[in-house]
């Protein structure tokens, strides 16, 4: 199925205010299905996994600000999603090794700041440049950044996100469960 051209049937940005992501919205997509593949990735404490859904995940966020907490589960088929629940977190170009591809994408609402590209994607360890520039050009034709204003380009970034990954969020993927992990603090100095 071709989705170069689909729209979602929500605002992007009014999910993410709903559900209380909006504020600070850190989030990879690894083209692997396998969350203990995806998981590996970001170096997580393997032992530190815990099934739960959102809201309990901003529960337990609550009760640990030592370490980043990153809920990880199933976006789409062929498509995992990682989220940053607390604290800031750097992808580095190393989650991509082993042929898979990352896009990464965060934003803060709140002081109307977008990571400096937007929306990059790595493959193969490599930093593949921006979405909708460089990478997946074609899905990006219908789409227009010029004089758009922030909430504009998040909106645009994350139809960028969907339409490359097969999904756009929508209440079920707000409502699913995954995989609330800790990357400890020393895991990308290993």
């Amino acid at each position: 199925m071709n989705l170069s051209r689909a729209m979602p049937a929500e605002s992007q940005w009014d999910l993410l205010e709903e559900y209380l992501l909006n504020s600070r919205f850190d989030v990879a997509w690894i083209d692997t299905e396998e969350i203990g593949e995806a998981a590996e990735r970001f170096r997580v404490d393997p032992g530190s996994g815990v099934l739960c859904d959102l809201d309990t995940a901003f529960d337990l966020i609550e009760n640990d600000d030592q370490e980043t907490l990153v809920w990880i589960g199933t976006h789409s088929p062929g498509w995992s999603v990682a989220v940053t629940m607390n604290r800031g977190f750097t992808l580095s170009e190393e989650a991509s090794t082993g042929g898979r591809g990352v896009l990464a994408h965060w934003h803060m609402a709140g002081l109307y700041e977008l990571a400096d590209e937007g929306m990059v994607y790595y493959h193969d360890g490599e930093h593949m440049g921006r979405v909708g520039e460089e990478a997946f050009r074609d899905h990006a034709l219908d789409l227009d950044l010029d004089g758009a204003g922030f909430r504009e380009q998040v909106e645009y970034y994350l139809i960028l996100a969907g339409r490359v990954t097969g999904r756009f969020l929508d209440r079920e993927w707000f409502a699913a469960s995954r995989v609330l992990y800790r990357i400890p603090g020393d895991a990308w100095s290993r």
